[in-house]
């Protein structure tokens, strides 16, 4: 289904999708957000880090953050807020390596790395008591949720109500170029030097794991994925990562009601991220563009509480739509 699209009233001085983008991630407060963590094993010895953050409610929405994320993002928080305060549970699990603490294995995540999300799904599904799940997921994580869900092999999905799905670039045969070109490589750039610095300390443990010099040597964020992430978890190419991990290729699959809201202006995404025609024949797949908001910004007072997106993402869940 394609839905209509709001038009939100972004502060004349945020006058561009890169300051719509930029000033609310880096400058935008949440307070009042306290969650305990939860360390759970994986099948391969390895953990995942859960933060929880409950009010006793039967429902639990479990938040997938973007790369090189984390639960402590402005974004994470905000919408934890405000759906406890909505009569929501919440668990934003980190992925591999984000919680603050190095990953014990040498390899860490990556866009299309669904089986971490079955296992966080399966985990609390049978260790916690709740009548309602859902999903949502922001940017990267957006296009592991998306995944996940479109896949047809994970029996966790079944337990799943309905999910929503933020900024993601949903087609990373030609968001990933788009975002090492032009203006885009000011996020580029920092991702990049992020990752960079989380191989080099796995280095000491596993000096022959990876070619680091030739990883250290990557110029941009599709280099260090073709030198590092590639062959870290056994795809033939970047061009065969792509494919294999890129949401777009599951949407005719989803069979869970998913809402993806990508803004008409965020700065990272292509025209290929847009489906509006396959929306239109689905039933299980929702899209909605709203005019402004950026990547991850959708601010229209810096100061307000909670912005556009976070009171979208409870009146999806409170009323279906």
């Amino acid at each position: 289904m394609l839905l209509t699209s709001p038009i939100l009233k972004s502060p004349k001085w945020l006058y561009t999708k890169h300051l719509q983008t930029i000033v609310p991630n880096l400058y935008r407060k949440v307070e009042g957000v306290v969650y305990k963590r939860e360390r759970i094993e994986t099948w391969d010895d390895d953990f995942l880090d859960l933060d929880w953050s409950k009010t006793g409610s039967n429902k639990l929405i479990i938040i997938s953050h973007g790369f090189e994320g984390s639960s402590d993002r402005v974004y994470a928080r905000g919408l934890t807020k405000i759906l406890n305060a909505n009569g929501f549970d919440v668990c934003v699990w980190n992925f591999r390596g984000c919680s603050g603490e190095d990953n014990r294995q040498f390899f860490g995540y990556h866009s299309g790395k669904t089986d971490d999300l079955d296992w966080v799904v399966q985990h609390i599904t049978k260790q916690h008591q709740y009548d309602e799940y859902y999903l949502i997921g922001i940017s990267m994580g957006g296009n592991m949720t998306m995944k996940y869900l479109g896949e047809e092999k994970w029996n966790s999905t079944k337990d799943i109500i309905s999910a929503v799905t933020v900024s993601v670039p949903i087609h990373y045969e030609t968001s990933f170029q788009h975002l090492c070109k032009g203006w885009n490589q000011i996020y580029e750039r920092r991702f990049t030097k992020q990752v960079k610095e989380k191989v080099l300390k796995k280095q000491p443990r596993f000096p022959d794991a990876m070619n680091y010099k030739h990883i250290m040597e990557a110029k941009n964020l599709w280099e260090f994925t073709e030198r590092c992430t590639v062959p870290m978890h056994g795809f033939k190419n970047i061009e065969d990562y792509n494919k294999q991990v890129q949401a777009s290729t599951y949407i005719k699959s989803l069979k869970t009601p998913t809402l993806l809201i990508n803004a008409d202006n965020d700065p990272l995404l292509t025209k290929e991220c847009y489906p509006t025609e396959l929306a239109k024949k689905s039933k299980f797949f929702h899209l909605e563009i709203p005019i402004g908001g950026g990547h991850v910004g959708f601010c229209e007072d810096i100061k307000a509480e909670h912005n556009w997106l976070e009171k979208r993402v409870v009146n999806y869940f409170l009323k279906g739509a």
